[in-house]
């Protein structure tokens, strides 16, 4: 096994421990509980590694890099200057480069990498290769202040009890992953060409702009197991040695992925209009034309090209059939991007039939989504749904949070329709919740379309509430006003018309609409 001297690496911006001359700051104050609430777990003194210099910046130096590859876990500490830090991204990608030849990412089923959230962050903007990982929130939104907090650290503060609860959780759960690391064996360092993979990718060489976003799409995509292609710099001083090495490339791979930029990138030697991003897109086109090559052409949503160049490509690829041969042109989030990936190179499982009689087989199963505070006013409304016939599976009530975010997972990938309820829950709860069931449950696995899947507006009437549109699922007439059968009328024949056309056609696959 690789020698590593350091137990934990903590991964943070400096900007979070910043305090007033004399006193300690935040990750000060956190490294210290940590370290003993894990001697206590371990049995012995755990060896933490922290950057404890302010330079005035993040600085990635040798000695860092050092003793991020000398540690057996990274702990990342997200808050937004930790986003913003190129630094700490540097080191991520340095600790996924070095595990990826070493122990690997995971020992069993726990991963090396461990992010603890201190300040509120939507998940969306988690990077995308911590998004599927659980977390630790020292912070949580504050419903009655209708704003983020952070868990205070002082005895009287914010929500201090659950802090030290929640560091606890952390400690035990690190000193469960070091110690299952003494038995695992590393992971074999194979030359590329021996390497086991699930199939090659063509991640097209991008502009600048798009550089970070490629670097988290290859990582995504080598945690999974697939070889992207290029790994290096194609070569640039002829055209034709370029599309040589560009089309050698594509006839090895099943998908070929274009993340377009802001500027029309660079134009190699010998070629007088077409840059190297145009190129790519024209040879994987003419290769998906000769051997079905899937392909995903990326816009970003707020993609604004820069000089004339570059708004006659991007117009070129949003209407020309020639373009977009065999390609799917997205113009989505990055995460919705991730999903699609995966999406394209993971089969759907085949369709088991199901018996022809057998009552419970036949159920349709609805997952009803609800805040906490929703569930004493939720009778009514499982009632109906119970007495027309359907299977009612409301979110879980108890359980740690592992548990509850399992259960939440699993039921959006189980239940044949599902039921978002916004009563208490705030809007940030409700589009997480939403993004949960129409996005990121592709990612995690879901191949087969909702038979229908709406919001339920009840009480209390709200700004938000009345303000709230989306195409991501029906949005029910509001029910204000107590239950309203008229509401759930309107899903349930969604769901009994989908269901009907299900059974008339036997289409498994999940739809675009649904």
């Amino acid at each position: 096994m690789a020698a590593f001297p350091n137990d934990i690496f903590i991964s943070y911006s400096h900007r979070d421990n910043l305090t007033i001359p004399g006193a300690k700051g935040w990750m000060d104050k956190f490294h210290a509980l940590l370290q003993v609430r894990l001697s206590i777990h371990l049995g012995r003194d755990p060896v933490i590694w922290r950057d404890g210099k302010l330079t005035g910046g993040d600085f990635f130096d040798d000695e860092i890099r050092d003793n991020l590859l000398g540690s057996k876990l990274l702990l990342c500490v997200l808050s937004p200057s930790y986003l913003n830090s190129k630094y700490c991204g540097l080191e991520r990608d340095e600790f996924f480069k070095a595990a990826d030849q070493s122990l690997g990412r995971r020992i069993g089923n726990r991963s090396r990498c461990v992010k603890v959230i201190k300040t509120y962050i939507e998940r969306d903007a988690h990077p995308p290769e911590m998004q599927g990982l659980l977390g630790y929130e020292l912070c949580d939104f504050n419903k009655e202040e209708d704003r983020p907090r952070e868990y205070s650290q002082d005895a009287q503060g914010y929500q201090y009890q659950a802090y030290l609860d929640l560091v606890d959780k952390l400690a035990w759960n690190l000193s469960e992953t070091l110690n299952a690391i003494k038995t695992a064996a590393p992971a074999p360092k194979l030359a590329l060409a021996e390497t086991s993979h699930k199939g090659i990718v063509y991640l097209a060489e991008a502009t600048a702009d798009r550089q970070t976003d490629r670097k988290q799409v290859q990582s995504e995509l080598a945690s999974r197991g697939y070889r992207v292609v290029p790994a290096e710099p194609l070569p640039r001083d002829s055209a034709e040695g370029y599309c040589e090495a560009v089309r050698a490339h594509l006839q090895e791979a099943k998908l070929s992925i274009h993340l377009i930029g802001e500027t029309y990138g660079s134009i190699p030697d010998g070629e007088e209009e077409k840059s190297i991003i145009y190129l790519q897109n024209e040879l994987a086109a003419e290769q998906s034309a000769q051997a079905a090559l899937a392909r995903l052409i990326w816009l970003p949503k707020d993609l604004q090209p820069k000089g004339e160049k570059q708004t006659r490509f991007l117009d070129y690829l949003q209407t020309n059939g020639v373009a977009q041969q065999g390609a799917e042109l997205l113009q989505r989030s990055l995460t919705d991007l991730l999903n699609r990936i995966i999406e394209k190179l993971v089969p759907p499982k085949a369709a088991v039939p199901k018996p022809a009689t057998g009552l419970v087989d036949e159920l349709v199963r609805i997952y009803l989504i609800c805040d906490k505070l929703d569930f004493p006013t939720l009778k009514p409304l499982e009632d109906y749904l119970f007495d027309k016939g359907y299977e009612v599976v409301p979110t879980l009530n108890e359980g740690d949070e592992q548990q509850v975010i399992q259960y939440h997972k699993e039921m959006l990938l189980e239940c044949d329709a599902a039921l978002l309820y916004y009563g208490q829950g705030n809007e940030f709860w409700l589009r997480m919740k939403l993004a949960d069931m129409t996005r990121k449950v592709r990612g995690w696995g879901r191949t087969r379309a909702f038979l229908a899947r709406a919001i339920y507006l009840a009480a209390p009437e709200q700004d938000a509430k009345q303000r709230f549109r989306t195409l991501e699922a029906t949005l029910l007439p509001p029910a204000f006003n107590g239950f309203s059968v008229a509401a759930l009328d309107r899903f349930l024949a969604e769901l009994e018309s989908a269901r009907n056309e299900l059974a008339q056609t036997g289409a498994t696959s999940l739809g675009g609409a649904q």
